[in-house]
């Protein structure tokens, strides 16, 4: 046996230190709760502008005005929500990747399944009323997943199961 046999297994990559300032969003703590908080305001905003265009139903052009604004500002969230998490999802502590991971996985998900219930709409006027109700449901399971995923980045815990669909 030589003895200068190297081990085929890869080495973990060092986690980069901390960093100071930028209010706190240079650490990992403060990137975990960024992500969190953009992931719950993105789609609180979107409800908010989904729920004016239901109360708004009869004035038309003023209801796909005040959506739209709604949906590209929660839109524009979830994308600087996306791009931080993706940006940090490898490079930051053990735990601080399992928020990340999580917060993209709701980002995607509930956005996918917001889209697929917003298309019913058009497919047949009578199916609005079900689609009010799935884009309820989607923003009140991402609001559970961002709310318990920010409590748990303030404590600096993990996430326990950050690729499922539940908490």
């Amino acid at each position: 046996m030589p003895s200068d046999n190297v081990t085929p297994f890869r080495r973990p990559r060092p986690v980069r230190p901390q960093q100071q300032g930028g209010w706190g969003f240079k650490t990992h703590r403060g990137k975990a709760i960024l992500v969190q908080f953009l992931t719950l305001l993105a789609f609180a905003i979107n409800l908010l502008g989904a729920a004016s265009g239901a109360l708004l139903l009869p004035a038309a052009s003023v209801l796909v005005q005040s959506q739209m604004i709604f949906w590209i500002i929660g839109m524009g969230i979830s994308v600087a929500a996306a791009l931080v998490a993706l940006a940090n999802r490898h490079e930051g502590m053990p735990w601080a990747n399992t928020h990340h991971e999580h917060a993209l996985r709701t980002l995607i998900i509930g956005y996918a399944i917001w889209t697929l219930g917003g298309l019913l709409a058009y497919i047949h006027g009578s199916l609005f009323i079900a689609t009010i109700f799935i884009q309820l449901a989607v923003a009140i399971w991402a609001g559970v997943r961002a709310l318990i995923g920010l409590v748990l980045a303030f404590g600096r815990k993990p996430i326990p199961n950050p690729r499922g669909w539940l908490v």
